[in-house]
């Protein structure tokens, strides 16, 4: 039988290529968790759901978990691979931990094995100490958001009045030790001291221990002047030496919180830094809280109240009184300056104060014995006077100890001071300035006592951020637990003959 040879036409490399159909890129179908098995009968463990009690905390916890939103989280999760522990169930043993004292991933595991409530929040899973401290430390964001979304859920139910408001701050121990500081008036000393040393008169292994003290100090002042602080750790990046209320200086955050209602106590904004104290604090923190009630639906209503804040004396600073006298368009802010304990004389009477010499328009300024003071001199921002004729004035002795009265002057600090006191003398203010300790003061004993949070656990800055914002969210989630909103009524309606007759109105309790 013969065959037809045939010839292939030759492949032509002019003209268009051919098109080649795109393949669908492949979407992984939604992520896949493993199944919650609290209601199973465990033969040795029991069932969670049977054991736990309804009125316990961790059904509270169950439930508001279940009110926030987890897509984020949900997000990082696939279907490919082993399925993973659900975001609600790990979420809500660190917020039930929290509330019940338990803040080391350790303990929480254990707890997921032996202990019923927590194996009811975890789904009845044991889940490891590692999936935890993961879980807290990869999500900063979502515990930042989750803050805001209970504000949104107070606001919802109208529990905030954005008049109500109060700030005040908290040290947390940091997880540092005290060796591990470095303050910069202490390098700085140290510096002048090593430099005096004669270095040509040590031998080689005291020239070299010389030299590693001279660098450490170099770095830890190059480090504090480029960072604008006064003190920081060699081993946690965030931590400051601060003044606890014990009175010892350890490494420390503090924690700055914006808090309403002096019955709610609900935390509307949160502030993390290691700042030693609260000056110039005032500005960050007024508008994040604005900002955070603008997110949740509040402030935006034409005709809606200025935001109104108390602050201690902390926030007395020219920076801050600056800020409220600027804003207050929007702002009412409200701080309380306590008297000022004047110096005593020779004889033990308090000496003249400031109120008690006249400053003219012109700059002149007066003694109480009707003297005009030399000056004015300048002196940075302020103005100085010194007095005349102070050795022969008969009133020396309740004005000076020295031989010479100075008197000095900041006139823009004196000009936002006497906007404060003139609020501060309007009628209300001092009763709506003494609610502030009821309104943010218990946010903190709450925390450090009923929750026993006093200390992170952390030294990675983004870790210790979320375990703090962790401790927020779980006192949000109780207090909205705990608030009893009258929003709403049962009324029982009897109709007969086309007329309806109301027999009884129930109000929540």
């Amino acid at each position: 039988m013969d065959h037809a040879t045939t010839t292939a036409a030759p492949l032509s490399l002019e003209g268009p290529p051919p098109t080649i159909p795109a393949r669908k890129r492949y979407r992984p179908p939604k992520a896949k968790f493993l199944a919650d098995q609290s209601r199973q009968l465990d033969p040795i463990s029991g069932c969670p759901d049977l054991q736990v009690p309804h009125d316990h905390a961790a059904r509270f916890v169950l439930e508001l978990v279940e009110q926030l939103d987890l897509k984020v989280l949900v997000k990082k999760y696939s279907a490919l691979g082993r399925h993973g522990f659900h975001p609600k169930h790990v979420l809500g043993v660190l917020i039930l931990g929290s509330v019940q004292g338990l803040h080391y991933a350790s303990k929480l595991a254990k707890a997921t094995k032996t202990d019923a409530a927590y194996r009811l929040v975890s789904g009845g899973r044991a889940i490891s100490d590692s999936t935890i401290k993961k879980f807290r430390a990869e999500n900063l964001a979502f515990f930042q958001d989750a803050v805001q979304q209970t504000v949104a859920m107070a606001v919802e139910r109208g529990l905030i009045d954005p008049t109500t408001l109060a700030i005040d701050s908290a040290r947390i121990q940091a997880d540092a030790s005290v060796k591990s500081m470095r303050t910069l008036e202490r390098s700085k000393k140290r510096l002048e001291e090593l430099t005096k040393e004669d270095v040509a008169a040590l031998d080689e292994e005291a020239h070299a221990e010389h030299a590693a003290k001279v660098e450490k100090h170099e770095t830890a002042v190059a480090r504090c002047e480029a960072e604008g602080r006064t003190s920081h750790s060699v081993t946690d990046p965030h931590a400051g030496l601060l003044k606890f209320p014990s009175g010892a200086a350890l490494p420390g955050h503090r924690v700055t919180v914006t808090s309403a209602g002096s019955d709610l106590r609900f935390v509307v904004n949160v502030l993390i830094n290691a700042t030693p104290n609260d000056f110039g604090m005032l500005e960050v923190t007024a508008r994040g809280a604005h900002e955070a009630l603008i997110k949740a639906g509040m402030l935006v209503r034409e005709g809606a109240p200025r935001m109104q804040t108390a602050a201690d004396p902390g926030y007395l600073s020219e920076t801050d009184l600056t800020f409220a006298f600027e804003n207050r368009d929007w702002l009412d802010v409200l701080i309380h300056e306590p008297e000022v304990q004047r110096r005593k004389g020779v004889d033990g009477a308090a000496l003249f104060g400031r109120d008690a010499f006249t400053i003219a328009e012109d700059g002149t300024a007066t003694c109480p014995a009707g003297l005009k003071m030399k000056g004015p001199y300048k002196n940075g921002d302020n103005r100085l006077w010194h007095g005349d004729g102070c050795v022969k004035c008969g009133l020396r002795e309740r004005c000076t100890t020295s031989k010479k009265r100075a008197l000095t002057q900041n006139p823009r600090l004196d000009k936002v001071r006497g906007h404060m006191h003139s609020r501060m003398a309007e009628p209300g203010a001092k009763a709506r300035y003494n609610q502030r300790i009821a309104t943010v003061e218990p946010v903190f004993s709450y925390i450090e006592d009923a929750m026993g949070f006093r200390r992170v656990s952390s030294r990675h800055t983004e870790c210790l951020k979320a375990e703090i914002l962790l401790k927020i969210l779980a006192y949000n989630l109780m207090r909205l637990k705990a608030a009893k909103p009258v929003s709403a009524c049962l009324i029982s309606v009897v109709v007969t003959d086309d007329t309806a007759h109301i027999i009884d109105v129930c109000l929540p309790s």
